[in-house]
């Protein structure tokens, strides 16, 4: 009894509060019109050329001293790697390396491995014969399936979502190729995430192995389903990242982009990258590598010190980041996603008004409040216009590393 009495009480006072927020804020109707805002503003203040990577028809390769740009197909039941040298959209041209070096590995990083890095230039610069490969007939440059993904690595996302740091968890998936249909479910809050993702020739050990790696750079899509993660995930403890293994790693939910790029001075490369996402045409997503919060060795650092630790979840157990005391290869480092995508965590004022539902309906006495929030706020995300439907098309791009055309069947 006394319960119900302090539950009144509650609710009386949360009920005053929440008329004093709502009136003293100006708030908008919209959970995307902050990021909407922030969109218009990018417009504005940038060209149209500077802001259509994802429509521009031909795409722009690094020069051969600067890095190799390496593709994937399979002609006559062998695997074989190219030297990209142009990319219009729609197909590649470049050096067969496999029937020049006679060398049909799988992995690509083997095609040119024990050699130098202008050996290889010189070879392909004295190759005369080209060859031409639809988009649509590209395979994965990685082929693994498992991964180690950041999550909040860009400050404007991570004020959008309501978190301020990064953390790290494992994505389980085979990666798909860059044309790409995913398959929707019902249910879902399917959502996009561009990100740029790293690759290796060899497991990495060591902290300091990155030195004399070469490092293989591609663009990744990491889907999400935002149903599945609020189902799951710890609300008072989101950054423990459980929930996340579960919600990205759906079938069809890591497509990587048609090449990989090794660039000679990484370091120096990954500054240059822009990340860009659009949806049926238009701009939702804009950021720049140059901005992740945990660089690629501090990345690295942090995965080699939780080795071997069960630290995160997937389908109620506890699991380690990746398995055995190295970063293996064959698998992508997916290094986070800018500001701009459909989901933005709850306002104050929706807090505040559910807290008060929560208070007067009585719902306390048999439920928690934190996982109750949580459910209510999923059901408004339900009504969300962003989240990705079928008949969607999405485009995830960054210059030099092409794009991966999606499209939400």
């Amino acid at each position: 009894m006394n319960r119900i009495f302090v539950g009144l009480g509650l609710c009386g006072l949360l009920t005053f509060l929440n008329i004093y927020i709502v009136d003293s804020q100006a708030l908008p109707e919209s959970e995307n019109a902050k990021g909407q805002m922030q969109l218009a503003s990018l417009l504005l203040i940038d060209t149209v050329a500077e802001i259509s990577i994802c429509k521009k028809k031909a795409l722009v390769i690094k020069s051969l001293q600067e890095a190799f740009t390496l593709s994937r197909f399979e002609k006559d039941g062998k695997i074989h790697t190219m030297a990209v040298l142009e990319d219009d959209g729609e197909s590649v041209k470049g050096v067969d390396l496999s029937v020049t070096l006679s060398r049909y590995d799988s992995n690509s990083f083997d095609v040119i491995k024990d050699m130098e890095f202008n050996e290889i230039v010189k070879i392909i610069l004295e190759c005369t014969t080209t060859v031409t490969v639809k988009y649509k007939k590209l395979l994965p440059c990685v082929t693994g399936e498992e991964h180690l993904a950041i999550g909040i690595n860009y400050a404007e996302h991570g004020k959008e979502t309501g978190q301020v740091r990064p953390f790290m968890f494992p994505k389980f998936v085979a990666t798909d190729p860059a044309v790409h249909y995913l398959h929707y479910e019902k249910g879902w809050l399917l959502d996009y995430e561009v990100e740029l993702g790293i690759a290796f020739p060899s497991a990495v050990c060591l902290s300091s192995d990155v030195e004399h790696l070469r490092i293989g750079f591609l663009v990744v899509n990491d889907f999400t389903d935002r149903a599945t993660l609020m189902r799951k995930m710890d609300s008072q403890n989101v950054t423990g990242g459980k929930g996340f293994p579960d919600a990205k790693s759906k079938i069809g939910f890591l497509p990587t982009g048609p090449y990989m790029v090794i660039p000679r001075d990484w370091r120096a490369f990954v500054k240059e990258l822009q990340l860009q996402l659009c949806v049926n045409g238009e701009l939702r997503q804009r950021g720049n590598a140059k901005d992740m919060v945990w660089k690629i060795d501090e990345i690295i650092e942090r995965s080699l010190a939780v080795k071997g630790k069960k630290c995160s979840y997937y389908q109620d157990k506890t699991v380690t980041l990746f398995t055995g005391d190295c970063i293996p290869s064959n698998s992508i480092i997916i290094t986070g996603t800018p500001a701009g995508t459909a989901f933005n965590a709850p306002k104050r004022s929706f807090i505040f008004g559910t807290l008060i539902k929560y208070i007067c309906t009585g719902r306390f006495l048999s439920a928690k409040m934190h996982p109750y929030i949580l459910q209510q706020y999923l059901k408004k995300q339900m009504k969300n216009p962003f989240y990705l439907k079928p008949g969607d098309q999405v485009e995830s791009c960054i210059n030099y590393l092409g794009t991966i055309k999606t499209r939400v069947q």
